[in-house]
């Protein structure tokens, strides 16, 4: 197991309250996303070794650090050091809620076996459109194991539950990276998330695509989302019935 980086960051609210939320990269990846923003952490396994204490400690220090939730992505690769580091990290004292931030693309069998270890995903649905799922990530059927995996996660999680100061206690927040020039890709997206989403999980629709890794090889620019593309985005999730962050 390598870990790539940790760090305290700002994300959605409900996982970052006022004290940030820690985040964990782990090296390697089971999508090969041309453009992925740790490319060289995920597609070229760059990172420090680490034995399943040791990432237990770094979970133990994140959670000293003051965060409300610790994220780890890129967990799929490394399953079974991460839930030996889990099952230790818990047993000496850890009590923050746990997030697996996943791409969607794990078999099922291996989103079974890791539900218990997390208090709740974040769950970034990339592609409706699975030829483009296989020509940018490498990552053939996407959409039917995705479709899959969202249908895991509301079985076991049921609808997502708050503490009194609306922190997310359990539950799952779906992201969508809206990629530049195809917009059939996320309103099909949209479409699948409203069908298949009984539980009503929340949606952040972002925007911000950065040109990272490989990009230039498989997208061409401009690289931008139009604000004008941005609000009908965001009128089609609206009309559709998800519940935008």
């Amino acid at each position: 197991m390598m870990i790539g980086k940790y760090y305290r960051n700002r994300e959605e609210r409900c996982i970052s309250g006022g004290t940030g939320c820690g985040v964990v990269y782990l090296s390697g990846c089971d999508m090969h996303c041309a453009y992925c923003l740790v490319y060289e952490i995920s597609q070229k396994g760059a990172g420090t070794p680490a034995t399943p204490r040791q990432l237990a400690d770094l979970l133990l220090s994140l959670q000293e650090r003051g965060v409300s939730h610790i994220s780890l992505a890129n967990v799929e690769p490394s399953a079974g050091e991460v839930v030996e580091a889990i099952t230790i990290a818990r047993e000496r004292g850890l009590a923050l809620p746990l997030l697996n931030n996943f791409n969607g693309y794990a078999p099922a069998a291996l989103t079974r076996r890791l539900l218990p270890y997390f208090q709740g995903y974040v769950m970034d649905f990339k592609y409706a459109d699975a030829a483009l799922g296989e020509r940018l990530s490498a990552a053939p059927a996407y959409p039917a194991r995705a479709v899959e995996n969202l249908a895991l996660l509301s079985s076991h999680y049921g609808p997502n539950r708050y503490a009194e100061n609306g922190l997310l206690q359990s539950g799952v927040l779906l992201r969508h990276l809206i990629l530049p020039g195809a917009w059939q890709n996320t309103e099909e997206a949209l479409r699948l998330l409203a069908k298949h989403n009984p539980c009503g999980y929340p949606l952040s629709l972002l925007p911000d695509f950065v040109p990272e890794g490989n990009t230039a090889a498989v997208l061409s620019p401009p690289y931008t989302v139009p604000a004008g593309r941005l609000r009908q985005l965001q009128a089609l999730a609206a009309e559709l019935g998800l519940s935008l962050l």
